[in-house]
This record gives C-alpha cells, structure tokens and sequence, in this order.
C-alpha cells in the first residue's frame, strides 16, 4: 500500500475511489500477492493525465524495483513508448514489428499499420518518442491559425 501510495485510502469504500485510485488499488493487490508476473490491459484508460502518468509510473516500478514481468495492453502509442522495454505492433492480428520502443515505432511501421501518415521523432531534450499521426487537418496553434 506504501509503494502504491494507497495507505491513506484503506479505509474508503471502493464505490468512494476514483478510476486512478482503482487503478492504484488493483496494483497493490498485484504486489500484496507477490506475484511475478502482471498482465493489463489498458490500465491508462479512462484516467485524467496526473493518473495516466502514475500509473505508468507505478508499472515501471513493478518491473524495475520489484522484479514484476509487466505486460501492458495499450493503445495510446506515446504511453507504450515511455513505459515498455519491448514491444508488440500488431496489425490484423498478427505481430507487425517486435524489440525495442525505438525500432518498433518508427514512421514506417506507424504509417503501413494504422494507413496513414505518422511522424516519429525523439525529443531532443529528453529522449522520448513523439508520435504524431498526420490527418487531413493541420495542428493549430495556439493562437488558432493552421
């Protein structure tokens, strides 16, 4: 309940918790069992931003402080880059591309997979991918003009 940071909520009922703190809750049941293997699916799903991260966060401490072999199901492609160290690009049912975040999410296999224009590049000041998948609209600024 420490490593969750759900000590404060033992005694809530769960119908008072929100999705994020759900999310915090299920994770610390995973570690309370000791287990050494966790499957989600979607665990970012539903969740405000601050939650998104956390959870995130808390499956990379899962792997990385208690030795937990996480598989993750997720859709949102910037989330899976931040969290995995392997990954699986399905396409049609069947494994499109495998390894590492950097060589699974490229343009090219974006762009054959999801049939349309992706743009991949890392962030210079960090590291992290930016996917940016490429409509028929143009992004807007922020003062609205394309």
């Amino acid at each position: 309940m420490r490593v969750t940071g759900v000590r404060e909520m033992a005694e809530r009922p769960v119908g008072e918790l929100s999705g994020g703190e759900m999310q915090r809750v299920w994770l610390a049941a995973c570690l309370a069992q000791q287990t050494g293997v966790v499957l989600l699916d979607e665990p970012t799903n539903h969740l405000d931003l601050r939650y998104q991260i956390e959870t995130l966060d808390l499956i990379r401490d899962l792997a990385d402080e208690h030795g937990v072999a996480v598989g993750v199901v997720l859709h949102d492609l910037d989330h899976a880059a931040r969290v995995a160290d392997t990954l699986l690009l399905l396409h049609a049912g069947r494994v499109h591309a495998a390894g590492d975040p950097l060589h699974v999410l490229t343009a090219e296999h974006l762009s054959e997979v999801y049939g349309l224009r992706v743009e991949v590049e890392a962030d210079p000041r960090t590291g992290r991918l930016r996917i940016d998948p490429v409509g028929r609209h143009p992004a807007r600024t922020s003062s609205g003009a394309t």
